[in-house]
């Protein structure tokens, strides 16, 4: 049968800004410790899976899809799509639903964004839960698209396959410019590859053998398009300045989850993040991955977002 997810009490759009309406949905309880949820990707959208890791009979969770994703309209779409419209967003969202201060919980790039609207509003977030730190620099695209080849040939084999020795040495300058292609051919071969090798990683990661090279989801199109394009961009931020942002921060009671087998965002990640948020509890997972659907991950963000309230 048919996983049954709990129904939203609220949902709506917020008012269009720059051509978007960004849509959200409420759940629990209306009168709860409201904590929203910021997604990972870019362009991944949120997930119902993502109440599991609260009470429901205490909380008052916002999901809400960030631009481009999800079911925020037009999906894709990457004009006025940068990392400070999505922290506008944020605010505008809390400042919509009347909320003086919430929580915050981010997983991977929802990270990052947590990372950027702590520290433009650290006043109004009475603490945060940091999982799968990513801080959006090349040394990050670099491992995840050339040298992580070392602990997966097989994964990176099937997303360079049939390339060019000069289009596999730069993996990622090889998928944006086919999505920059703008033939609907190119594109959908970038979302497959990049897809697939996103998903073979996480099996990896778990032991688990590759899937097999199935059709695309039709979101994967929009989703690594707009992927691509933060991350041809740094995401629109640099490491200094999300370690500044930190700084700003060091106030908001932090807990930051990381796995010591994720193999998506480095541990050293949080190394680096946590000597500018030194009042940080940082839970190691031992043998946990990068994905949130990974029971240890899941367990460990559940005790953390109970021990906020």
């Amino acid at each position: 049968m048919p996983i049954q997810h709990p129904k939203p009490f609220h949902e709506n759009f917020l008012p269009v800004v720059d051509g978007h309406a960004v849509y959200y949905a409420e759940y629990g309880q209306p009168r709860g410790n409201p904590v929203v949820v910021l997604h990972g990707g870019p362009g991944s959208g949120c997930s119902p899976t993502m109440l599991t890791w609260f009470d429901l009979a205490y909380d008052r969770v916002i999901l809400f899809d960030q631009r481009g994703a999800g079911n925020s309209t037009p999906l894709g779409e990457l004009g006025n799509n940068r990392t400070s419209d999505l922290v506008g967003d944020v605010e505008r969202l809390r400042q919509h639903l009347g909320i003086a201060r919430w929580r915050l919980v981010g997983g991977s790039w929802g990270a990052t964004l947590a990372l950027c609207y702590l520290g433009t509003h650290p006043k109004v977030v009475s603490g945060a839960v940091l999982r799968g730190v990513f801080l959006a620099s090349e040394r990050e695209i670099e491992w995840f698209f050339q040298t992580l080849q070392a602990l997966a040939p097989q994964a990176w084999d099937q997303l360079t396959f049939g390339w060019t020795a000069s289009q596999r040495s730069d993996v990622f300058h090889t998928l944006t410019a086919m999505f920059r292609s703008r033939t609907l051919k190119d594109c959908w071969d970038a979302a497959k590859r990049w897809g697939h090798y996103e998903e073979s990683i996480m099996h990896a990661m778990a032991g688990r053998p590759l899937p097999p090279m199935g059709s695309a989801p039709e979101r994967w199109l929009q989703k690594y398009r707009l992927q691509a394009h933060y991350l041809s961009n740094n995401c629109f931020v640099t490491e200094r300045y999300l370690f500044r942002q930190a700084r700003r921060a060091k106030d908001v009671p932090t807990i930051i989850v990381h796995g010591t087998h994720d193999w998506i965002c480095p541990p050293m990640n949080v190394t680096r993040l946590a000597r500018f948020l030194p009042r940080a509890d940082v839970r190691w997972v031992e043998g946990g991955t990068h994905a949130a659907s990974d029971p240890l991950i899941a367990a460990a963000l559940r005790r953390a977002i109970a021990d906020l309230r």
